[in-house]
């Protein structure tokens, strides 16, 4: 089967080109090589294999939280702090599940529930947009607010899976101590992931209007806290860079739960293919001589 048949024969063939016509072992087993294979695969889609993979969680609440105090002007980070914050939390939306409720807060010297959480996606990202700066920085005001916004049960739990992803670019100077908050977030089951925007140095540099101002570094200390306080990460982001990877990080695990599912059809798919290729090398190493 694997020679086939010729419809003509040479009775003094010339020892040169039967030479250049032999194959090497591989190529000759090719064929029965695939369909053994196809055969292997069929049979494991008959064991209706199953496979954990992530899928959107419905359930789930994500609470975008951005620092809005006037140092997020700073253009350390280019075009500025903020456009790139805004840009970057803009991303982290979109690529969230569609199914999955999404609201957002901003802070500076208080906390304002900009969006509820939603499934209108686009308006927490046309929102995003539209964040004013203003004076000081309240990360506590800002994260209680985050808390209050999410939807509880009469025990005060979280109806589904929640997060809260807190950006700031500073340290707290006015409303409640960061970390006095950070229990209510731990005895709600709610995770709290933490990302420092700018420089660790906190050097002086122009600022976007012109003139020379001094920002604080962030409080490294205390947003690494809050994020391993409640089981979240916390991310430094010196650069547009590394507040986008940030962002992507947390998009790969934030509004998905793993689920057991049957692969089958994934098995049963290669081994039409596997066989279909073992009958195309098949019919391609038939010579007529």
């Amino acid at each position: 089967m694997q020679q086939g048949r010729g419809s003509a024969h040479v009775l003094y063939p010339h020892l040169s080109a039967l030479t250049a016509l032999a194959e090497s072992p591989w190529r000759r087993h090719l064929s029965a090589g695939l369909y053994g294979l196809a055969l292997a695969l069929a049979l494991l889609a008959l064991a209706r294999p199953q496979a954990t993979i992530p899928v959107p969680d419905a359930q789930a609440v994500v609470i975008v939280t951005i620092d809005v105090s006037l140092s997020m002007r700073a253009q350390d980070i280019q075009p500025s702090r903020l456009e790139a914050a805004q840009r970057e939390a803009q991303n982290f939306v979109r690529a969230l599940p569609d199914s999955i409720k999404v609201g957002l807060v901003s802070f500076a010297g208080y906390a304002v529930l900009e969006v509820e959480p939603t499934t209108d996606h686009g308006r927490v990202i046309e929102q995003i947009g539209l964040l004013q700066m203003a004076r000081r920085t309240a990360i506590g005001d800002g994260l209680l607010e985050s808390l209050k916004a999410i939807p509880v049960d009469q025990n005060n739990k979280p109806l589904g899976p929640s997060t809260v992803v807190l950006l700031s670019d500073g340290r707290s100077n006015t409303g409640i101590d960061p970390l006095d908050v950070t229990p209510f977030a731990r005895d709600m089951g709610v995770v709290v992931h933490t990302i420092g925007l700018g420089r660790r140095d906190g050097s002086s540099q122009a600022d976007a209007f012109g003139g020379w101002g001094y920002w604080m570094q962030f409080d490294e200390e205390t947003l690494r806290a809050i994020a391993e306080s409640t089981g979240g990460q916390y991310y430094a982001a010196e650069s547009a860079e590394a507040l986008r990877q940030a962002y992507r990080n947390l998009g790969r695990v934030i509004g998905w739960r793993p689920q057991q599912t049957e692969v089958s059809g994934l098995f049963g798919l290669a081994a039409g293919l596997v066989l279909a290729s073992s009958l195309l090398v098949a019919n391609l190493r038939r010579r007529v001589f």
